[in-house]
This record gives structure tokens, C-alpha cells and sequence, in this order.
């Protein structure tokens, strides 16, 4: 069964390669524009479209969505990497996390606020400095706090009940075609996805994104714990 899961996870790492690869690829192929561009006129045009206040934001997620696509993508295979080299490694048979009551209450306090930190990040990123990624880096810390301060088997079995390692693939494959259908709006103006405004498609992939680096960066880390112990 280790065995199967190991090759699984290779095949899936050779596929988001490949497909990371080609997207470089065709980039380089690319003749590059010889016109002069205004860039502030665009700023500001992606800025009115969005209909939004973080300029940021609207030109990360209303025109550089295929970035941040191969970004998703990349920590993607960089979880999938993770576990192949580890995939051979025993895991530890005792796991002792922090001792010390007053560091765990401190360490809870802190999850809490660095939990709703995320959540804020994630719902209100397109109104001011924040977005997806951050809420998930966010979002991880407060669960990497959790598990040092002695709760490693309670998280592992949040982890397992809830199916987190499919809740983050499935985020992956709704990032991407939300996000395709949000650039494709802006481009063709008149395509049927044109019809939900950039305002409610920005905020949508702050949170999905954030739901994704959260469980990936969770995943990741209950990976060095279980196996290296708590460093």
C-alpha cells in the first residue's frame, strides 16, 4: 500500500512538471510586443474593472491569473515532493509536544488570533493588503501551534475525518477553473462568464486559495512532525 501511495504520488509530481514546463515554454516561444505600454492607464483600467480598492489585488487576480495558477501549481508539487522524500522514512513512536501549561494556554492564544488573522486575510484581502496565500500561510501557523502544544493526534484525526488531503485537490481543480473563467471575462468581455463581476470573482479565489495553501502547508508539516518528530 506504501508502495502504491509512493508511485501515485511520483506520477502526480511528473504530471504538474510536465504541465509547469510547457506553460515556461510556451512563454519563452512567445515574440515579445515591440509597442510601448502605458503601464498606469492599464493599472487603472484593471483597477475600474474590478471594481475593487487593492489595485494589488486586481492586477494579481484580474490579469496575472496564469502566475498565479502556476503558483497553486508549484505548491502542489512542492507538497507532492515532501512526501516522496519521506515516504521511506519510519515515523516517530512517541511524539511529545510542549509540556509547560502556561506556553500551551500562550500558544492557544496566539492560534486563535493567527486563525482569525486568516479567516480576515482570506474574506477582506481584496479591500486591503492580503489575499489567499497569505490567509493560508496564516492559516497553517495556527494549526502548526496547535500540534506542537500537544494536540497532534486531535489535528491528525480533524485531518483524517474531513478527507483534508481531497478537500485540497478538489480547491486545486476550483481555483483553476475559476480562475480561467474570471480571465477569460476580462479578455472576451462578452463570453457567458462575463456576467459575475470581478468583484465577486476576486474575492471567491482569495478564499479558495487560501483554503488550499492552508491544507497544503498543513499537510506538509504534520508530515515533518510524524516523521522527524517536534522540533
Amino acid at each position: 500500500m506504501k508502495q502504491n501511495n509512493f508511485s501515485t504520488d511520483l506520477i502526480k509530481s511528473s504530471f504538474y512538471l510536465i504541465a509547469i514546463s510547457f506553460v515556461f515554454i510556451s512563454g519563452l516561444l512567445v515574440v515579445p510586443e515591440s509597442t510601448q505600454r502605458d503601464t498606469n492607464s492599464i493599472v487603472d483600467y484593471l483597477v475600474q474593472i474590478a471594481d475593487i480598492p487593492n489595485s494589488v489585488t486586481a492586477v494579481i487576480l484580474g490579469s496575472r491569473l496564469f502566475d498565479t495558477i502556476g503558483e497553486v501549481i508549484v505548491f502542489t508539487v512542492a507538497g507532492l515532493g515532501v512526501k516522496i522524500l519521506l515516504h521511506s522514512e519510519d515515523s516517530e513512536t512517541r511524539l511529545v509536544g510542549v509540556q509547560d501549561p502556561v506556553i500551551i494556554n500562550l500558544l492557544d492564544f496566539v492560534a486563535l488570533l493567527i486563525g482569525f488573522l486568516a479567516i480576515e486575510l482570506a474574506i477582506r484581502g481584496h479591500l486591503s493588503p492580503g489575499g489567499g496565500f497569505a490567509a493560508g500561510v496564516a492559516g497553517a501557523t495556527s494549526i502548526t501551534l496547535l500540534m506542537v502544544s500537544g494536540r497532534l493526534q486531535r489535528i491528525e484525526d480533524l485531518y483524517s475525518r474531513y478527507n483534508a488531503a481531497i478537500v485540497e485537490k478538489f480547491a486545486v481543480v476550483i481555483f483553476i477553473v475559476i480562475a480561467m473563467m474570471s480571465f477569460t471575462s476580462v479578455i472576451f468581455p462578452t463570453s457567458p462568464f462575463s456576467f459575475i463581476p470581478q468583484n465577486v470573482y476576486i474575492p471567491i479565489l482569495n478564499v479558495v486559495a487560501g483554503l488550499k495553501v492552508t491544507i497544503g502547508a498543513w499537510s506538509v508539516i504534520r508530515l515533518f512532525i510524524t516523521k522527524r518528530g517536534i522540533i
